[in-house]
């Protein structure tokens, strides 16, 4: 399989009545490195065989990869059917993810670019992404949810575009072949060099510090592991909703006790918040969206020694040009439909923000700046030094009615090159938000409390949205 990355060559339409059949072309065109799976292939011709039986034309209702209309009713009762037959849950989920799969893919047929997953006609941005190569000792295994794939709003797909597939290689959740795939390679690179990056409170996941650093020094011969120039580290990336993400974490744990003899080691990092929030928004701020996750992990692993000499920096930086050119195209489009009459007067994401009617240039940065510094960024000290400077601002800053969240981090992010998401993460008083009692506020009437709950999320949200490009 070649593992440069892909081209911005469109793939001809094809139409999914005519050409029903899924060749290992088209097949790995949209992105998976594994022969066509037999269960995908079973469902199409389940699907080709009811077609015969109805006289009818599979209908996807448009450019989507679910059925209409009456061939959608006959298909669903009989995939129940034979859903219901298969005892085994194993076999469940392999049919489940195949008929996901299957009908996105012919559903998706000369409407989405096999490789950006954007239509082709309108939004496709291949010809805009700089492909970029990854270190040879990096791998990432982009573990996705079946309905995830070809989601034009789906991150994981950026990884691949910019490293190529060899370098950030797609496995589909209950699809064998492709896990099959993934495992063999896990398993020949040992349990040294296989981590997850999920932040679950039961995964108890370490640090990028515990895990390259620190346990260095408690296990020399693992930093001695560490640094063998033949050894690959792989990291896998789960790629779906945080409510799908449990079955697959679940999975993958089950997999590792099989294959590497233990369990799942887990890596959580300090992420923050992604560009892509405003369009696929995340539960809470510790969650955050496959390409930035990426992102961060890359610019972590630039701050251990013996990883900083291989421009892990530049690398991640590729990803984060890759990832504002898919925000940029995702709400352009979103821009052209919310501009078409629909009948509907409700506030949009895109209706524009008045100015802030204060200026941020000329305040005293150094409150923060010479109180919070890394890189362990003491709590206390930081968010203390935070609400110093923030709590004067806490009712312009907190009204979303204007740019003054996304101004104020600007400047704390031009003066002191903070982490993302640094201050969600660290700073949190209670319910309300940061309590801004002891501070003097610039408007007496109100109590001065800068909400984390609701506007505070929203306020660091809307703050680093267009300035996440200069936060690492």
């Amino acid at each position: 399989m070649d593992s440069r990355p892909f081209s911005a060559t469109r793939q001809p339409s094809l139409s999914p009545v005519k050409e029903a059949n899924l060749s290992l072309q088209e097949w790995q065109g949209w992105g998976p490195t594994s022969p066509v799976p037999a269960m995908v292939t079973e469902v199409i011709e389940d699907l080709k065989l009811l077609e015969k039986d109805m006289n009818a034309e599979l209908d996807f209702g448009g450019n989507h990869g679910s059925l209409k209309g009456d061939f959608k009713v006959q298909e669903d009762k009989k995939h129940r059917a034979k859903y219901q037959s298969l005892g085994d849950s194993e076999k469940k989920l392999q049919f489940f993810s195949a008929r996901q799969i299957a009908c996105r893919t012919l559903g998706s047929r000369g409407y989405l670019c096999q490789k950006c997953w954007l239509p082709m006609e309108e939004d496709c941005l291949c010809s805009r992404i700089v492909p970029c190569p990854l270190w040879h000792r990096l791998r990432f295994w982009l573990y996705m949810h079946p309905k995830d794939f070809l989601r034009q709003n789906n991150t994981g797909k950026l990884l691949w575009q910019v490293f190529g597939t060899q370098a950030a290689t797609l496995c589909l959740f209950g699809i064998s072949e492709l896990e099959e795939i993934m495992w063999n390679a896990l398993s020949l690179a040992g349990r040294r060099n296989v981590w997850c990056l999920y932040p679950s409170k039961n995964a108890v996941p370490n640090s990028i510090q515990d895990t390259f650093i620190q346990d260095s020094f408690r296990d020399p011969e693992s930093q001695n592991n560490l640094v063998n120039e033949g050894e690959t580290m792989n990291f896998i990336l789960i790629d779906g909703t945080w409510n799908n993400s449990q079955a697959m974490f679940k999975r993958l744990k089950e997999r590792a006790q099989v294959t590497l003899g233990e369990d799942l080691p887990c890596i959580s990092l300090n992420a923050g918040i992604s560009l892509m929030h405003d369009l696929r928004p995340q539960p809470s701020w510790d969650r955050t969206c496959t390409a930035a996750a990426a992102i961060g992990l890359l610019y972590e692993l630039q701050l251990i020694p013996d990883f900083s000499s291989h421009r892990l920096d530049s690398q991640a930086e590729a990803i984060e040009a890759a990832l504002e050119i898919l925000f940029e195209a995702l709400t352009a489009r979103r821009k052209h439909h919310a501009l078409e009459p629909s009948g509907s007067t409700g506030r949009t994401l895109l209706q524009a923000k008045a100015s802030c009617s204060i200026n941020f240039e000329t305040q005293n940065y150094t409150i923060i700046t010479s109180q919070c510094k890394g890189p362990n960024y003491a709590p206390k000290l930081c968010c203390d030094a935070f609400k110093e400077f923030a709590c004067p601002f806490a009712e312009q800053v907190n009204d979303l009615k204007n740019d003054c969240a996304t101004t104020m981090f600007s400047y704390i992010n031009l003066y002191g090159k903070y982490p993302p998401g640094l201050f969600a993460n660290i700073c949190k008083d209670g319910a309300q938000g940061l309590e801004c009692a002891a501070a003097k506020a610039e408007s007496p009437k109100k109590n001065g409390a800068i909400k984390t709950t609701q506007s505070a999320v929203l306020v660091l949200t809307t703050g680093f949205l267009l300035y996440l490009w200069n936060i690492f």
